[in-house]
């Protein structure tokens, strides 16, 4: 993996997503420095070719091609170092199909709009049949896969907990984990489940043949960018609204089917999701 990528044009996958038209950049353009995980498949990686691609990836391209005012320099670097960078100033725009938490918005500014919707789901093996929810894991004292505590998905399993204090999920904190590491976890029978969007599941089942099924949906949860603090206003209200009319021509609904191999947008409850700042 590459460390810091400069991604040279993305004009050809923008005009190839629906209503993505590139505009002409302003000569005053400003220079944005946006930064993804360079292993986070399928929200966002580095592919063979170098190209940083995935549904973030191809989002921001096509977001880069009709923004007038500003032209983004993209860099691909591990998790942990996305969150320092953005943290010190290093980055101005961090995309890693981040949830929003109450800690990440004291930190640092956020998106108003969703850029994604995540299908949450508890990920197990075929002939599990004792995990269905939640309370299915907590009540069976079930292993679930350690989360890395900067994942908000760390902080759905401690609300959890906090609301059920006498039925607790075993949660542990762990370091940066692939989607194909978490679930071959999984698979092997290490642990007896995982909490994950579907997505990565539908992208990579097949191909790595792991024999997993999914729950029902654990929740739909908004994605946000997110930006360093006291950052230019301006540039948040102008992803905002291309957001918005990316959702409203299908471009959105588009990238979810090709990344997630389903339309998270067409799920019921989909419309609901707004971002908002109900940490519970």
């Amino acid at each position: 993996m590459k460390n810091n990528i400069l991604l040279v044009s993305s004009l050809a996958l923008a005009m190839g997503i629906n209503g993505a038209q590139a505009v002409e950049k302003s000569a005053n353009a400003k220079t944005v420095e946006v930064v993804v995980n360079a292993n986070g498949f399928p929200f966002s990686f580095v592919d063979d070719n170098n190209n940083i691609t995935g549904y973030d990836g191809d989002l921001l391209k096509v977001l880069d091609q009709r923004l007038t005012d500003y032209t983004f320099h993209f860099n691909a670097v591990s998790r942990d170092a996305m969150i320092v960078g953005l943290s010190t100033g290093a980055y101005t725009l961090a995309a890693d199909h981040f949830y929003l938490t109450k800690e990440r918005a004291e930190k640092y500014d956020h998106s108003g709009e969703p850029t994604g919707i995540s299908d949450l789901r508890l990920i197990v093996r075929n002939d599990e049949s004792d995990i269905h929810n939640l309370g299915d894991l907590a009540s069976g004292k079930k292993k679930l896969v350690p989360i890395h505590t900067s994942d908000a998905r760390y902080t759905v399993i401690e609300n959890y907990n906090k609301k059920h204090p006498g039925q607790r999920i075993n949660l542990q904190p762990n370091g940066e984990q692939s989607a194909a590491d978490i679930f071959k976890a999984v698979a092997s029978g290490e642990y007896d489940a995982a909490i994950y969007p579907i997505g990565a599941l539908l992208a990579l089942n097949k191909a790595l043949n792991l024999n997993l099924k999914a729950s029902d949906s654990v929740g739909l949860f908004p994605n946000v960018y997110l930006y360093k603090k006291n950052n230019d206003p301006q540039l948040i209200k102008a992803i905002d609204a291309q957001l918005v009319a990316l959702k409203k021509d299908g471009t959105l609904a588009e990238l979810s089917r090709k990344w997630y191999a389903e339309d998270v947008y067409a799920l019921p409850g989909a419309s609901d999701v707004k971002v908002n700042t109900d940490w519970e």
